[in-house]
């Protein structure tokens, strides 16, 4: 007993020995942290939490300090210190943009606390023990921000690109499933008779006695835009299930781009074409028609990639922010896996993607405010959301091998949503195949009952058994059952939101604080991977050069068009016109070229700087003008224009050849004598021939070339000629494109943008040269 006794005493005494080592280690005699791991800049802005007999930390103005550790600090330089709760896309794109704006060198100490032990946040992904992936729930690529576009591309290098075909799994009137092509409201055709009949008499109700009033809940923008057919057959059903709440606690302001408002007369005429036995298209809608996703990795290795292209001292993983004192700037935080230690950051400025209620409940201020901010906060309505995904052996049937998820509104099975995982990428399975993945997404009310019915054995049982029940799969064909739930699933646009939003997000800015993100800014509108990632971008502009914020101040703005106003600044681009050209050659300038694709291709066969699909109009004239207008104020210092035709009979062999070229004032190989024909173009024999058997005919312009100047210019043409090359190939520095102003170009796409092969793009390919040539200074 007593040897029993001696070794347990020996070990404590050890245990004691090593904890004592380490403290002493940490925290020296004057009352500063050492150096230890990381980065030094990091260390000076660290300090280890003293604690008290009982364990409990002190207050800060109990800190151990000497004079002689105040003398040292005050003769550092002092440095803006930006801190950033949470590593998903929110975190990542302001850490992204503070590194392209040369931050966290000798300016600031950029550091990204992340409770778990990777980057991702909801947009992570999970390989499961059977070696099939998951994400959480549905999350593909499709972007309104060029910024977001480029940054993907250069961080991850290999895409599988996809064309939506997205549907609606429903039992009609007649008590037959059936599949409706998404959206819903413009395919009432594929409705058994009875629901078609109710859902055009709701849609000629509100076309004869429209409502004009607005809206007070999002059940009265449905009625108002859909008509009481549509909003009963479908409509409320399914936004019950999504959202756990009744259409009429939603408010509306939310919905933007988001849902199709349909046309009746079209919907007739495809019942019309249905009923007398033809077959009518279905109608494709919405921002997404086409997504990416990456070929390895799921979307978790989306952001993954990203934050390899940061500085690697920036993350603090396994560290759990406790709470934060807004007053004194300075956040608690717990770090270690094994062993929990606590140590106060400070910082000048906090973006937090913090869920905002749980946010506001670690904050401390003697405030009074603050108690508002937390009752306020505490109104917030939110969702959990499970994730059932099931590993499946043998064929995928037909019925879902050419869809890419399905909704669900029915009541006869627990998920909303079902993804075809499998045929987004071969990397979803085990092996390409012999297996197949389907993923369910349930939503679960903030406040629910019942718990046994939540539970993780009972949802897997009841998703697989409705799978069976739909005659999707059988139940010996499951191999892989995988479950995760997370506590905020989908922040919903309850009617108080935007009230609650418009009082805590300014007083958290006065506190130097900006909360973004799918639940840090709690807007679903801009909480797409696209718009996360943009909040975090937009918050560092706010911060560091007081540019307005878009994405989440106004979600309907920033929804309407595709933002092209941050760009990754290159020396040098190469602006490619492509249609269907073999693009293998431009593989040694990929990571600077642009391409423009007027064909008819999902995606880019491998890797571009950029990849942009555009209406087939104006030849590569249009293509180039596009480029032109849109970047007029963001261009390369300069930029190549070249068709995808491997250069093929142009000026030079490579693309390089032009930059030097254009940098001495020449776009490139101007012919030995000036154009001076100012008529329309004579072609040569059989040249429009030939279009017109290509079933392209050129279209003739309304206008002559000298007209075409003049207005462009504004003034008459030269009666001696312009120097040019019709190879519709060359080169141009910023200040020379710049020498004529957005107007000019706009004028000219005018011109290109009417058909696919027209007249006035050959006068174009008359005047590049003309537009360009000899060198600015300024």
């Amino acid at each position: 007993m007593a040897g029993r006794f001696n070794r347990v005493f020996v070990s404590l005494t050890s245990v004691m020995a090593v904890l004592l080592f380490v403290s002493i280690v940490i925290w020296n005699m004057d009352g500063r942290m050492l150096p230890g791991r990381g980065d030094v800049e990091h260390d000076m802005m660290i300090r280890q939490l003293p604690k008290s007999v009982d364990g409990t930390i002190l207050k800060a103005e109990d800190w151990p300090t000497s004079s002689k550790d105040t003398h040292a600090r005050n003769k550092e330089p002092r440095k803006h210190r930006i801190v950033i709760i949470g590593s998903g896309p929110t975190a990542l794109g302001a850490a992204k943009r503070l590194y392209d704006l040369g931050q966290g060198k000798d300016n600031s100490v950029i550091t990204i606390l992340e409770e778990l032990g990777r980057p991702g946040g909801l947009a992570s992904s999970t390989r499961d023990d059977k070696g099939f992936l998951w994400d959480v729930g549905v999350h593909v690529v499709f972007s309104h921000y060029t910024y977001f576009d480029r940054v993907l591309n250069t961080a991850v290098p290999e895409w599988n690109y996809r064309r939506r075909a997205s549907f609606a799994f429903m039992k009609g009137s007649d008590q037959n499933r059936r599949f409706i092509p998404y959206p819903v409201q413009n395919n009432i055709h594929v409705m058994d008779k009875i629901d078609q009949r109710r859902c055009i008499r709701g849609l000629e109700e509100i076309t004869k006695n429209p409502i004009n009033r607005n809206p007070t809940n999002f059940d009265e923008w449905l009625v108002q835009n859909f008509g009481e057919g549509l909003a009963d057959v479908f409509m409320r059903k399914y936004n019950r299930k999504i959202w756990t709440v009744d259409t009429n606690e939603m408010n509306s302001a939310w919905v933007g781009e988001r849902v199709a408002v349909p046309d009746i007369e079209e919907i007739k005429t495809k019942i019309k074409e249905v009923d007398s036995g033809k077959k009518a298209k279905d109608s494709e809608w919405g921002p997404n028609l086409f997504f990416r996703f990456p070929k390895y990795n799921g979307t978790g290795g989306i952001w993954e990639s990203v934050a390899r292209l940061l500085p690697n001292h920036w993350f603090r993983f396994h560290e759990k922010v406790i709470s934060i004192d807004v007053d004194r700037k300075f956040v608690v935080v717990e770090t270690g896996t094994d062993i929990k230690m606590r140590y106060a950051l400070e910082y000048d400025t906090l973006i937090s993607t913090v869920p905002l209620d749980s946010f506001t409940f670690s904050l401390k201020s003697k405030d009074r405010s603050l108690k508002d901010m937390r009752e306020l906060a505490s109104q917030l309505v939110y969702t959990h959301t499970h994730i059932v995904g099931v590993g499946l052996t043998g064929q995928q049937p037909k019925s879902l091998a050419d869809k890419s998820w399905v909704y669900f509104p029915d009541s006869d099975s627990p998920f909303y949503r079902v993804t075809m995982f499998s045929n987004y990428s071969d990397d979803h399975v085990p092996k390409e195949g012999l297996y197949w993945s389907l993923m369910c997404e349930i939503a679960e009310p903030q406040r629910s009952s019942n718990p046994s019915y939540w539970s993780r054995e009972n949802l897997i049982k009841e998703s697989i058994e409705a799978l069976v029940l739909y005659g999707f799969i059988t139940a010996d064909m499951v191999v892989s059952k995988y479950y995760q739930r997370f506590e905020h699933g989908y922040p919903v646009p309850s009617l108080k939101r935007d009230i609650i939003l418009n009082v805590i997000q300014p007083w958290l800015k006065t506190k130097g604080i900006y909360s973004r993100g799918r639940f840090g800014g709690w807007r679903y509108e801009v909480a797409n991977q696209d718009h996360s990632f943009m909040q975090g971008v937009e918050a560092v502009d706010k911060i560091l050069s007081d540019v307005p914020e878009l994405t989440y101040p106004d979600p309907n703005l920033a929804n309407s068009k595709k933002n092209t106003d941050r760009t990754i600044p290159l020396d040098y681009e190469i602006v490619i016109a492509h249609y269907n050209e073999d693009l293998d050659w431009l593989k040694p300038y990929a990571d600077h070229t642009l391409l423009y694709h007027q064909g008819k291709d999902l995606g880019p066969p491998f890797q571009f700087y950029s990849w942009e699909r555009l209406e087939n109009l104006g030849r590569e004239a249009h293509a180039y003008l596009h480029h032109i207008t849109t970047y007029y104020d963001r261009l390369a210092d300069v930029t190549v224009f070249a068709q995808a035709d491997h250069m093929s009979g142009r000026c030079y062999e490579t693309p390089l050849e032009y930059i030097d070229s254009a940098k001495k004032g020449v776009p490139c190989m101007k012919l030995p004598e000036r154009y001076r024909d100012w008529g329309r173009v004579k072609f040569v024999e059989g040249y429009l021939e030939a279009y017109e058997k290509k079933g392209d005919p050129i279209q003739r312009a309304t206008a002559t070339f000298r007209q075409v100047y003049e207005h462009l210019y504004g003034h008459k043409a030269p009666r001696r000629g312009i120097w040019y090359c019709w190879n519709a190939c060359f080169g141009a520095t910023k200040q020379q494109i710049r020498r004529h102003p957005p107007e000019f170009y706009k004028k000219a796409l005018a011109y290109v943008s009417r058909c696919s092969n027209q007249e006035e793009a050959h006068y174009l390919e008359r005047l590049w040269y003309h537009f360009f040539e000899g060198v600015d200074t300024s």
